[in-house]
C-alpha cells in the first residue's frame, strides 16, 4: 500500500513539534541579510518568519527560496529553507517529497559547513542521516488517510482543521502513537498545554519506550510554568530513548532555562585489557598508579574484564556467536574493583572511586553504566535492563546527572 514520504517521516521522529517553534531562533536572522534601506528586516523576510513562527511551512518556502536565491551562503536561510521543505514534502507526491527531504539535508550540510551550529540543525541532520529502518510489517494504520489530510491543514497554517483532522486519525486507530502526539502539538502551538498534555499522555501510553511525546508535554510544562514536572518527563524521555541526541537535548535545553547543571558523574576508568592479532590480552597499568592505595582496584578491575572475554561471557550469553563488552561484565569488573577498596580510607580515594562507591550503595552502578558509560556493546543490554528498573534509572538521572548551580 502506498504510503506518503511525510508519514514514513513522522514514524522516524521526523514531525516538527514544539522544539523547532522553541528553537526557531536558534539560528539568528542576520542583519545585513535581511534588512531594508532603511535598517530593520525587510518586509519579506519578515513575512517569511513570521509564517515560519506559524508553522506555516508551506506559505513560508517560496519566501525562503527567494532570501536563499539572493544570499546564498547566509547559513540562516540555509536552515529555514531545510526545515520549511521538511515540513511542506507531504503536500508533494512522494518522487518530489522525496527530493525535498534530499535537497533539505544537503541545505543542512552547508549551513553546518558554514558554522551553523544549533540544536535544530544537528538534530534534524541526526534524524536524516538515521539508517532507515524496515518498512512496518502489516497494514497501514486506518487512521493514516485522516493524519495525512490533518498533516497538510497543519503545515498551511489550519490549526483548528488540523486538530479535528488528528482527533479522527486518533478515533479510527487508538493504537496510532503519532495521532495524539501530533494532536498534542497542535494544542501546544494553540496554547492549549492542558489538552496538550492530556493528548501526550495518550501517545505515551500507547508506547512508553519513544521519547518524542515525553519531551513535547516537557515543553509544555515549561511554557505552562511547571518546571519541575516539565524536568520529569524531559527525564523520561532520556529514559525512552537514552542514546538518541534528540532527548539529550531536549534535558539541555530545560537546564539552560532553569540555570541548572547537567554533567556525568565524575569518573574515569582505567583502560581495559586489549587483545592482539595472536588472540593475547594485554593489561596496560598505569605507572604513575604503582603504590597508589587504589592501585590493586585498577588491576582488579582490568582482570575482571579479562575473565569475562575468555570465558564467563560465553556462559552468560549462550547464544550469542561472539564476544561483545557487555553490562555484567562492566557491572562485575567495576564491583571487583570496588571490594579491593574495603580498607583504604575515604580521604585516599579519588572521586572515581568515592563515586562508585556511592553509586553500587544507592543500587545506582547499572544505571551510570546504561545511561552515562555505554558503548554499542553494553547499550544492546539497555532495553532488557529498563524493563524492570525504569523508576530507579529515573531516580539516578534526576541525582547524578542534575545538580543545582
Amino acid at each position: 500500500m502506498r504510503v506518503s514520504i511525510k508519514a514514513w517521516a513522522v514514524v522516524l521522529g521526523l514531525a516538527m513539534g514544539p522544539w523547532v517553534a522553541a528553537w526557531a531562533q536558534d539560528a539568528a536572522t542576520p542583519q545585513d541579510a535581511a534588512s531594508g534601506p532603511r535598517g530593520g528586516q525587510t518586509d519579506e523576510a519578515a513575512q517569511a518568519n513570521a509564517l515560519y513562527a506559524s508553522q506555516n511551512f508551506v506559505g513560508a518556502l517560496p519566501l525562503y527560496e527567494e532570501l536563499h536565491k539572493r544570499h546564498p551562503k547566509e547559513v540562516a536561510w540555509d536552515e529555514r529553507l531545510a526545515m520549511c521543505l521538511l515540513g511542506a514534502a507531504h503536500t508533494h507526491p512522494d518522487a518530489e517529497a522525496a527530493a525535498m527531504q534530499e535537497r533539505a539535508h544537503q541545505l543542512l550540510l552547508e549551513a553546518k559547513a558554514g558554522g551553523d551550529n544549533s540544536n535544530l540543525l544537528q538534530v534534524v541532520l541526526e534524524k536524516l542521516e538515521a539508517p532507515a529502518g524496515a518498512a512496518p510489517a502489516g497494514p497501514v494504520s486506518p487512521g493514516m488517510d485522516a493524519f495525512q489530510r490533518a498533516e497538510k491543514a497543519f503545515s498551511s497554517g489550519d490549526l483548528p482543521g488540523a486538530l479535528k483532522l488528528y482527533e479522527e486519525s486518533a478515533a479510527a486507530d487508538p493504537k496510532f502513537y503519532e495521532a495524539p502526539l501530533e494532536a498534542g502539538d497542535t494544542e501546544y502551538k494553540r496554547g492549549n498545554y492542558k489538552e496538550a498534555g492530556t493528548w501526550f499522555a495518550r501517545a505515551i501510553a500507547i508506547n512508553p519506550d519513544r521519547e518524542t511525546a515525553y519531551r513535547y508535554w516537557g515543553d509544555c510544562l515549561m511554557k505552562g510554568g511547571n518546571p519541575k514536572e516539565a524536568e520529569d518527563k524531559f527525564i523520561d524521555a532520556v529514559i525512552a530513548e537514552p542514546y538518541s541526541r534528540t532527548t539529550r537535548v531536549g534535558l539541555k535545553q530545560w537546564a539552560d532555562a532553569t540555570k541548572t547543571l547537567l554533567a556525568p558523574p565524575p569518573i574515569a576508568l582505567p583502560a581495559r585489557p586489549t587483545v592482539d592479532a595472536k588472540g593475547n590480552t594485554n593489561v596496560t597499568i598505569d605507572p604513575t598508579q604503582i603504590g597508589n592505595p587504589t592501585g590493586p582496584a585498577i588491576l582488579a578491575y582490568s582482570m575482571g574484564s579479562t575473565v569475562w572475554r575468555q570465558g564467563e561471557f560465553k556462559k552468560t550469553f549462550p547464544s550469542e556467536p561472539q564476544y561483545r563488552h557487555s553490562l555484567p561484565e562492566e557491572a562485575q569488573s567495576i564491583r571487583i574493583a570496588l571490594s579491593t577498596l574495603t580498607k583504604v580510607p575515604p580521604d585516599k580515594l579519588d572521586a572515581t572511586w568515592k563515586t562508585l562507591l556511592a553509586l553500587d550503595k544507592d543500587g545506582m552502578l547499572e544505571c551510570w553504566i546504561l545511561l552515562d558509560h555505554a558503548d554499542q556493546g553494553i547499550a544492546q543490554d539497555y532495553v532488557a535492563y529498563r524493563a524492570g528498573h525504569r523508576e530507579l534509572m529515573h531516580a539516578y538521572v534526576a541525582k547524578y546527572d542534575v545538580h543545582s548551580k
